[in-house]
C-alpha cells in the first residue's frame, strides 16, 4: 500500500486516481468495465472523476444493487444524477426468495444476514452474467481496517478490481465535492457520515467514526465479506 500521506495535495491525489482510471482503460475494453455506484459520496465522487477524464461522459454500464431497503432521498438522488449525467445505469434486483425470506423472518440476526448475502450474491451473479472483467469501485483506505491493506489493482478469481480512491480520506471526499460542486445526497447534511440500507443505518455517534452508524455485526465481519465478493 502506497501510504496516501506522501501525496501532500488534493490535486496530487486526483492525478493520481485518474491515473488508475486511465490505466484500467488501457487494460480492459470499455465494454468489459463496470463501476459500482451506491449514490453515496465515495462513488459519486468516482463517476465524477470519470466524467472528467472521459469530457462529461461515463463511456460504460455503471452497477447500482439494489437492496429495496435503501433511504428514499438514495433513489430519489439515483434517479436525478441517472439523468443529469446521463449514465448507463443498471439496477441489480436481489434474488426474489431471498427477499421474501427477509420479508417473513422474525430472526434479526437471519436479516442481517440476508441483508450481506444479498447483495454479494447480486453482485456476483451480475460480474459472471455480464462477463464483466474490471469492477470500478469506490473505496478507500481509511474508512475501515479491512479496506486499509486493499489494492489499486485487485485480481479476483473471474475479474479485477480497481480501486481508483483508496488514498483519499473522508475530509479529501468533502474538499472535492465543494471544490468541485459534485451533487449529493442531503442526508449527509443531516448528520449521517457512511450510508448503507435504511434498516440498518443510523447518524453517525459524534466523536466517533464515520462508519459508527452503520451495523456494529456487518462491521467486525467486513474482511470475511468481502472475501465472499463484497466491495
Amino acid at each position: 500500500m502506497v501510504s496516501y500521506f506522501l501525496m501532500q495535495t488534493l490535486q496530487e491525489k486526483i492525478q493520481k486516481s485518474h491515473q488508475i482510471i486511465k490505466q484500467a482503460l488501457q487494460h480492459f475494453p470499455s465494454h468489459e468495465v463496470t463501476v459500482a455506484w451506491t449514490g453515496g459520496k465515495d462513488s459519486t465522487v468516482l463517476l465524477h472523476m470519470i466524467r472528467m477524464i472521459f469530457k462529461n461522459t461515463v463511456p460504460f454500464p455503471v452497477m447500482f444493487n439494489d437492496s429495496t431497503m435503501e433511504f428514499e432521498a438514495i433513489y430519489d438522488f439515483i434517479r436525478f444524477l441517472t439523468e443529469k449525467w446521463e449514465l448507463k445505469l443498471t439496477v441489480i434486483p436481489h434474488n426474489p426468495r431471498e427477499l421474501e425470506e427477509f420479508q417473513k423472518t422474525k430472526s434479526p440476526y437471519r436479516k442481517k444476514e440476508l441483508s450481506r448475502l444479498m447483495k454479494i450474491h447480486a453482485i456476483n451473479r451480475f460480474l459472471t452474467t455480464n462477463n464483466v472483467k474490471a469492477f470500478i469501485a469506490g473505496i478507500r483506505w481509511d474508512e475501515h481496517r479491512a479496506r486499509s491493506k486493499e489494492t489499486y489493482f485487485s485480481p479476483r478469481k473471474n475479474h479485477t478490481r480497481i480501486h481508483p480512491i483508496l488514498h483519499f480520506t473522508e475530509a479529501d471526499i468533502w474538499t472535492y465535492i465543494k471544490k468541485f460542486g459534485v451533487p449529493y445526497v442531503k442526508l449527509y447534511d443531516q448528520g449521517y457520515r457512511s450510508l448503507g440500507e435504511k434498516p440498518f443505518t443510523k447518524k453517525a455517534i459524534k466523536g466517533k467514526g464515520e462508519r459508527s452508524g452503520r451495523e456494529h455485526d456487518k462491521e467486525h465481519l467486513m474482511e470475511k465479506l468481502r472475501a465472499m465478493g463484497y466491495w
